[in-house]
């Protein structure tokens, strides 16, 4: 019997202990006899009854140094930088749908890089609505990108979200705007980005360029390992 069971039981003997004494309350003629025997008459058989019932024990097997050694390699995660973002090896390598928010921006930070763009990415508490910055090939300016990472989710990209980023351009010191997602974007902010000259790439443009390059960057890798 478990410790649980024999408390159960314990309580269960003061309570038919209690009801009792209620039953032959009129043999008593002092009423603090009564009351005595009440309070610790009940008590008494509690506690007699939780000493006579004994609680098995749970005896737990203890693993030997070994058996826990070869557990915790099977267990074995892969490695993660700041921010729970993975090696640029393993981003490469998993699917879209998988990549969390940052690891999606880190990729097309490593495709902007490996095509031509010097890309820098901005510090992820203190962006301001800016992820990374690139600097234009034709004449040397400098470009705000925000990345939004909707593949899984299918939201659309807003008026609101537009706005942002035009916004704080000019706290990284940009002239260029350019908004890069994994979905779509609203009609309307479509309409707002083109009234504020701003580059705009959704879904189409993932799966057209840069999931292309990650494919022929994984043979790459394959090639060199």
């Amino acid at each position: 019997m478990n410790k649980r069971d024999r408390q159960t039981l314990a309580r269960l003997g003061g309570f038919t202990f209690l009801v009792f004494i209620f039953l032959i309350r009129s043999k008593f003629n002092n009423p603090y006899v009564f009351l005595g025997l009440l309070i610790f008459g009940t008590a008494f058989v509690v506690t007699l009854i939780e000493s006579l019932i004994p609680v098995k024990s749970s005896a737990r097997k203890r693993q030997s140094p070994q058996k826990k050694i070869s557990e915790s390699k099977k267990v074995t995660k892969p490695a993660t930088g700041k921010y729970g973002v993975r090696s640029d090896h393993v981003i490469l390598q998993t699917p879209l749908e998988h990549l969390s928010g940052l690891e999606f921006e880190q990729l097309v930070y490593l495709y902007l890089k490996s095509t031509g763009w010097r890309p820098i990415k901005t510090p992820e508490a203190k962006d301001g609505g800016v992820d990374i910055i690139v600097t234009n090939k034709a004449d040397g300016l400098k470009i705000a990108v925000q990345v939004k990472h909707y593949y899984r989710s299918k939201s659309q990209v807003t008026v609101k979200d537009i706005r942002e980023l035009d916004s704080a351009k000019k706290n990284h010191g940009c002239i260029g705007t350019w908004f890069i997602t994994s979905g779509t974007f609203t009609n309307a902010a479509l309409l707002e980005a083109d009234m504020r000259k701003m580059q705009t790439s959704d879904i189409t443009y993932i799966e057209t360029k840069i999931l292309p390059w990650r494919e022929r960057a994984k043979k790459h890798q394959k090639s060199h390992s």
